[in-house]
């Protein structure tokens, strides 16, 4: 079964200038270039499984996935179509709940392009991405998934296609250190920002991640053939501070910073502009939500620009400690975010964790006000009730963990009420992450959270960058299933 999505992302020809401190900073754009992404699912043609195509590990899109046979050569293929020869990125979603890799050679076209190690994910349920870059010829082309070991292919739920464009990279930027990981640092003023990335070399293969401020991931590592570089490009929020905006973990640098890393990270240009009128998508939270500064800790707030394209952002508010109340009343938060949206902008507002001791009437008026104010403004709110903690009697998870608070108010189910009066989408992340953290039990679902062996903390509450990836997941399936503005710019 076929998906196909459209996606143009633009350039204005010439320079661009941004505000640096006061002076002028050139920055050269490159010309137009179209990006079209098409999914693939494993469990329909043109796509073929060498074993079974099953649906009894929750977690998969389209209708099941295809588990092949545990031999060397038992492949999965997709018969894949391309408008014009070029580079493309391919990312394959897949989950292995085994403890050891699955080797797999990416075949494409007949020829070994490279391999995947395919690493353990945590469950079958656990669905993950692997991304990688492959040369296509233009109409009909074969990718075959190829197992080099007696395991077999972990579960494999689709393959995404992105073809990539023909403009060449611009060089070696002069803002980027010749380091592993290579840092870069650009002396903008505060502002969104439309930056392209090529990743790759001429010369040499390469695994590339990107990630910006404070530790915001907008882009999972990139594996790349020798000669293969590949074009991307994401809309960045730049503010001060850069990561929680009372400064807690501490303040970042000004500007905006830039990090390639991953195994062996390869970079062939980078170009930063000015973005012109991008969909903003504010997040007003917690520390469940914000992007925090400093390992392990990570809220899903930091990993959701992964998900998201070019000409949407996204502009984290979360802060640590919030609740309801504070957050509307600390001049660094709600006063200060709400004078950036404009029509249309979402605003994705979750509180509880905070709201211990709140009554039910304050938690309605707290979030009452908040939504009026965005209206105000031409934004558009959407509630988002908190993530669970990780609290079980049993195999259930208790009533605290689901956030009926200490004067016993159930704040999700108050959320959910007040949806449904101010006519407000709630994205109901607490049936969600319940619906997760129940699946995989009380000792498979610690990886979500952070592991005194793993992490140096044990804490229930937050997130693994690995649990966080999984409640953007979880934040994204709402912002499909209500239609969002957001939806069209979803990766």
């Amino acid at each position: 079964m076929r998906s196909p999505r459209q996606r143009a992302v633009l350039f204005s020809a010439g320079l661009a200038a941004a505000l640096v401190g006061g002076g002028l900073m050139a920055i050269p754009s490159v010309a137009s270039a179209a990006v079209a992404e098409t999914r693939y699912e494993a469990e329909a043609a043109p796509a073929t499984c060498d074993g079974l195509i099953e649906s009894n590990h929750t977690g998969y899109t389209g209708t099941g996935f295809c588990n092949a046979a545990n031999e060397v050569g038992a492949a999965a293929q997709f018969t894949v179509s391309a408008a014009a020869a070029g580079t493309a990125t391919i990312a394959v979603r897949y989950a292995n709940g085994a403890t050891a890799n699955r080797p797999t050679d990416v075949v494409v076209n007949g020829v070994t392009a490279l391999s995947m190690p395919f690493e353990p994910t945590g469950g079958w349920t656990g669905w993950t991405t692997k991304t990688a870059a492959v040369q296509l010829n233009q109409g009909t082309n074969t990718i075959r998934l190829s197992p080099t070991s007696a395991t077999g292919l972990p579960n494999v739920d689709r393959l995404d296609v992105e073809a990539g464009s023909s403009t060449q990279p611009p060089g070696w930027p002069t803002q980027c250190a010749r380091s592993t990981p290579i840092v870069c640092h650009f002396d903008v003023a505060p502002g969104n920002y439309t930056v392209t990335a090529w990743m790759g070399d001429r010369d040499t293969a390469g695994n590339t991640s990107m990630s910006v401020e404070a530790r915001r991931r907008v882009l999972p590592a990139v594996s790349t053939a020798a000669g293969t570089i590949t074009q991307h490009t994401f809309t960045i929020n730049v503010r001060q501070p850069e990561g929680q905006p009372t400064g807690q973990g501490g303040t970042g640098n000004p500007g905006l910073d830039i990090t390639f890393a991953g195994s062996a990270p390869k970079l062939s240009g980078l170009t930063v502009q000015a973005a012109t009128n991008p969909l903003v998508v504010y997040l007003a939270g917690d520390s469940t939500t914000c992007d925090q500064a400093v390992a392990p800790w990570t809220g899903w707030g930091q990993l959701l620009p992964a998900q998201v394209a070019g000409g949407a952002v996204v502009a984290n508010y979360g802060d640590s400690g919030e609740s309801s109340g504070s957050f509307l009343g600390n001049s660094a938060l709600f006063p200060t975010m709400k004078p950036l949206i404009k029509r249309n902008d979402l605003v994705l507002i979750q509180f509880g964790h905070n709201d211990k001791s709140t009554s039910a009437s304050a938690f309605r008026g707290n979030l009452t006000s908040m939504i009026n104010q965005v209206r105000e403004r031409g934004g558009v709110p959407v509630l988002v009730t908190p993530p669970v903690r990780r609290h079980f009697d049993g195999n259930r998870l208790t009533p605290t963990a689901q956030h009926v608070n200490g004067v016993g108010v159930d704040l999700p189910a108050e959320m959910r009420r007040l949806g449904t009066t101010l006519d407000v989408p709630v994205i109901d992340l607490t049936a969600k992450s319940k619906a997760l953290v129940e699946s995989l039990g009380p000792s498979e679902s610690a990886r979500l959270y952070l592991r005194l062996a793993e992490d140096g903390y044990k804490d229930d509450t937050h997130f693994s960058e690995y649990g966080a990836g999984k409640m953007a997941d979880l934040v994204v399936e709402g912002v499909r299933e209500h239609n969002l503005s957001l939806v069209s710019y979803l990766r």
